[in-house]
């Protein structure tokens, strides 16, 4: 599948929508979703460094504890909701460092600070389930199979009593989700994959995309494309699909998807791809779990400006108060959103 630049035009046709129902709707802080009016998706990558407690790899940059830049990462997230008109959060996995307790109550903590104010949704990595302990130079290994606390500090039942919740693959887990919010007019969907989806979980969100083809789509899942622009081909003990698989079973195949989030491989890289029905996907990576402190609180925001037809991207160190400027740190991607694109898809 070739590459196409990132000027290209996204179109695809909406007609209707599922949602699972929920019986009580807990009571979020609202944005505004007027038509034409901009707003923004925040993107957390990997912050496994600031929970690692249980392996305390960090120590090697001081104390060990850097639990106080994931709770700066939401809290600056939760503050500048108004000015930024903040639609919602996505994590890209790797929450913990290895699947520990007091490693999860960090988590927990960091991500309830946007409870009541942004919503949110995570997508699990390999950090965050199947650890072992082990005679090697780290202490353990983790992503060996699929057990996870995740469900534990994050339940489904929680979620199930937001608005924005979509469902879950499974009625009793919180590992496969999908939610959807509306921001300018539009309705928006995003599914969270496991780390290496395995087939069942592919085929359930193909469905879930078909199903709602009147919203635009974004796939948030944790190890899917490298830095060097390939799409992840390996890593991990559990079975489960790579990148370029999620691409071919399920990505390429419906025209209402226009982006993928992802971290695991460190670095920052785009690569823009025509799906099946001719519109572009723009996938995007990640993570800054390499630099000092493990990462120090980098982040990004997405800003969706329907005016210009433009997702303006931004990365955004809220601690040391300063932007990262690269070409690929710092860039626009072309996105129909006006009148014009709408009537165009029916």
């Amino acid at each position: 599948m070739k590459s196409l630049p990132a000027s290209l035009l996204l179109l695809f046709l909406p007609i209707s929508s599922a949602k699972e129902p929920a019986t009580q709707i807990e009571k979020v802080a609202r944005y505004s979703s007027e038509a034409g009016q901009p707003f923004t998706i925040a993107v957390l990558p990997d912050t496994q460094f600031y929970c690692d407690t249980r392996l305390k790899l960090s120590a090697k940059w001081g104390n060990g504890d850097l639990r106080r830049y994931f709770y700066a990462q939401t809290k600056w997230v939760r503050d500048n909701q108004e000015r930024l008109n903040i639609a919602f959060l996505v994590h890209e996995g790797d929450l913990v460092q290895a699947d520990a307790p007091e490693e999860w109550a960090i988590a927990r903590k960091a991500m309830s600070l946007l409870d009541g104010k942004v919503p949110y949704c995570m997508c699990l990595g390999n950090h965050d389930m199947g650890f072992e302990k082990a005679d090697n130079k780290y202490g353990g290994n983790i992503g060996v199979n699929r057990t996870t606390l995740f469900n534990t500090y994050f339940p489904r039942e929680k979620f199930a009593q937001r608005r924005e919740f979509g469902g879950t693959l499974d009625p009793d887990r919180h590992d496969n989700s999908w939610y959807h919010f509306e921001a300018a007019g539009m309705k928006f969907l995003i599914v969270s994959l496991e780390c290496k989806p395995r087939d069942k979980v592919l085929e359930w969100a193909n469905q879930v995309v078909a199903q709602n083809p009147d919203h635009r789509v974004i796939v948030l899942t944790h190890a899917y494309m490298k830095a060097d622009k390939s799409r992840n081909t390996g890593g991990m003990k559990a079975k489960g699909n790579t990148g370029e698989q999620t691409w071919q079973k399920f990505v390429r195949r419906h025209k209402n998807i226009f982006m993928v989030l992802c971290g695991h491989h460190t670095g920052e890289a785009l690569r823009t791809d025509v799906g099946d029905h001719g519109n572009p996907v723009h996938q995007i990576l990640c993570d800054y779990q390499h630099l000092h402190n493990g990462g120090e609180s980098w982040l990004r925001y997405m800003i969706f400006d329907p005016a210009e037809n433009k997702i303006r991207i931004h990365t955004y160190n809220p601690v040391l108060d300063k932007f990262k400027n690269g070409p690929s740190s710092r860039f626009n991607l072309a996105y129909p959103m006006g009148q014009s694109s709408a009537s165009a898809l029916n």
